[in-house]
């Protein structure tokens, strides 16, 4: 209906201009037709003396009745009527209107009834006429009004063709959406591996098409590391909670006073501590994966990396650091990152931890360095044998060589969280030893960026 309408006015526009245009034409070219009688007449009168007049009349008799309802007066330089033409159509002037035109205001108009009218200052050879001259344009009028018609059977046309086109046009050209809209109607929870038709075409649905798709496709990721991370949490969860319960009930058929009771404490209490870190880890992993805002400030990268050492340490006193910077960083500026500091400090302390755990000297090499708007924290950690690279960041992952130590193999998956949430990556390779290399934006490259 809009496309129509605003075809409907374009068209409407276009022939109500036609006739407009074609209206003015036919009355400026009537127009000058009755000046140049006026003009003829003037100059006629002129040249006969007063006693010829009647032949002017016998010419006007044979002429002048070649446009319909002519009449033509003469006035002379007192506003006396001198000439009449033999029509009996009458002409209203007043005299202002005979000044009017005398004083060099060529007039034009049209009358009650429908005569078009001119009036002219004719000096030459000594004359000085006024001269009125109107007439009806009949032939010019019935042009107008065929003109009219055919206007108006084109815009009945039009407006059936227009409607019909539209529809059938229109129509053809939102089926694909009808399609679409079907397609997209077919597709739940459980078939988000189902894709919408792409139909090759390149067009506006083609790359609505391919954008559902790629939004499907990141539910569908979505929600597959929602199930895994559920199941994995609840195996993580349910097995230490059932061993714990069988504690308790050990310790309770104990005997008061039983020493061995202190120590199935300890135990418990220990399992308490480790199975409160572990939903710590959780809770944190879920709000990164699910982009909740997190406040982020200015952080100089080397305090923090610091204070995370001296954390690790106060735990795992066998701990072995060593920290280099590279000659590339020479202000303070280089080592300012934009981030949530408690995150950041976090995801250093994992680093750290896991490299206290499970490299065979509880040794770790920590390398800075900054080039290219950013700044990179290199953890480099004796190991025997690579991790593999497309599980080892996955939540609960652990390496089979080390299933016996503590940990619940969420760690690694919020230090690559954490720095995807400051604008950077976390990336893993092995060259004899086990490289872990946190990549961050600076301060004055995220303001760049921004701007």
């Amino acid at each position: 209906m809009l496309f129509a309408a605003f075809s409907m006015a374009l068209l409407m526009g276009t022939l109500g201009t036609i006739y407009y245009s074609h209206s003015r034409s036919r009355q400026n070219e009537f127009f000058n037709r009755l000046r140049t009688q006026c003009f003829r007449t003037a100059r006629l009168l002129g040249e006969v003396k007063a006693t010829d007049r009647d032949v002017l009349r016998m010419l006007d008799r044979n002429s002048i009745h070649r446009i319909y309802d002519e009449k033509v007066l003469v006035f002379g330089k007192d506003d006396e009527l001198i000439y009449s033409s033999l029509d009996d159509e009458p002409i209203h002037y007043s005299k202002a209107l005979l000044d009017n035109v005398r004083k060099g205001e060529e007039t034009s108009w049209r009358d009650e009834d429908g005569d078009e009218v001119v009036g002219v200052h004719y000096t030459d050879q000594g004359a000085d006429y006024v001269v009125l001259a109107s007439a009806y344009d009949q032939y010019g009028r019935r042009e107008l009004q065929n003109l009219a018609g055919t206007l108006g059977l084109t815009l009945a046309l039009g407006t059936l063709f227009i409607f019909g086109a539209g529809y059938f046009f229109i129509g053809l050209a939102f089926r694909p959406l009808e399609r679409l809209s079907t397609a997209i109607g077919q597709i739940d929870i459980d078939r988000l591996d189902q894709q919408v038709p792409v139909r090759g075409t390149k067009g506006e649905i083609d790359r609505l098409a391919a954008g559902y798709n790629a939004m499907l496709a990141r539910l569908r990721k979505s929600l597959d590391l929602q199930k895994a991370f559920v199941n994995n949490a609840s195996h993580e969860l349910r097995t230490p909670l059932a061993r714990m319960n069988a504690q308790v009930e050990q310790t309770l058929r104990l005997p008061p006073g039983d020493p061995r009771t202190a120590l199935a404490l300890q135990t418990l209490q220990s399992d308490i501590t480790e199975q409160g870190q572990l939903i710590e880890s959780l809770l944190l992993l879920q709000q990164l994966q699910a982009h909740l805002p997190m406040a982020q400030e200015a952080v100089r990268l080397d305090e923090l990396l610091f204070a995370a050492v001296e954390e690790v340490k106060a735990n795992q006193p066998a701990l072995a650091t060593t920290v280099d910077m590279s000659a590339t960083i020479r202000t303070e500026a280089q080592l300012t990152v934009k981030a949530n500091r408690m995150l950041l400090r976090t995801a250093f302390r994992n680093l750290l931890s896991n490299a206290a755990r499970y490299s065979p000297d509880s040794s770790v090499a920590i390398f800075l360095e900054a080039g290219n708007g950013s700044i990179s924290v290199r953890f480099t950690n004796p190991g025997d044998h690579p991790l593999p690279p497309d599980r080892v960041f996955q939540p609960f992952f652990r390496n089979p060589e080390h299933a016996r130590q503590p940990g619940n193999g969420l760690g690694l998956s919020i230090v690559q969280q954490v720095a995807e949430h400051a604008g950077g990556n976390l990336a893993y390779a092995y060259t004899g030893a086990h490289r872990f290399t946190v990549t961050l934006p600076l301060v004055a490259d995220r303001r760049e960026a921004c701007a």
